[in-house]
């Protein structure tokens, strides 16, 4: 098995203990996340180009699971996800990935709104 696949089993085991959800929600994040381990090479810096598994995978979870994508993304650099995630290609990745959706609607990714005095 790959190292990074390895790496992001155990990452989904732990984010969802820490989720809190039902043990159905868990299960549905834990697939819908295996679905984009494809991107790692490309989020870490070690691939010049999303692929197209990459890309398909992350147009499933954002439209079937974006809660599980924006916590990974939320929780990047913690050092028990073991994860290396360039956040700025992590955002770029929807428009690489030709995705009708983004991470605009991660309560961590949106812009503040000004208040007018």
């Amino acid at each position: 098995m790959d190292s990074k696949l390895v790496l992001v089993t155990i990452a989904l085991i732990l984010i969802s203990n820490a989720m809190g959800d039902s043990a159905q929600e868990k299960q549905k994040c834990a697939e819908q996340l295996t679905n984009t381990a494809t991107c790692l090479p490309y989020l870490g810096g070690d691939a010049k180009a999303p692929t197209s598994d990459c890309c398909s995978g992350l147009i499933e979870s954002l439209k079937n699971n974006k809660k599980c994508v924006c916590l990974i993304l939320k929780d990047r650099d913690d050092p028990d996800l073991g994860l290396k995630i360039n956040i700025t290609l992590a955002l770029g990745l929807p428009s690489l990935c030709k995705a009708s959706d983004n991470f605009s609607q991660c309560p961590e990714f949106r812009l503040p709104v000004m208040m007018s005095k």
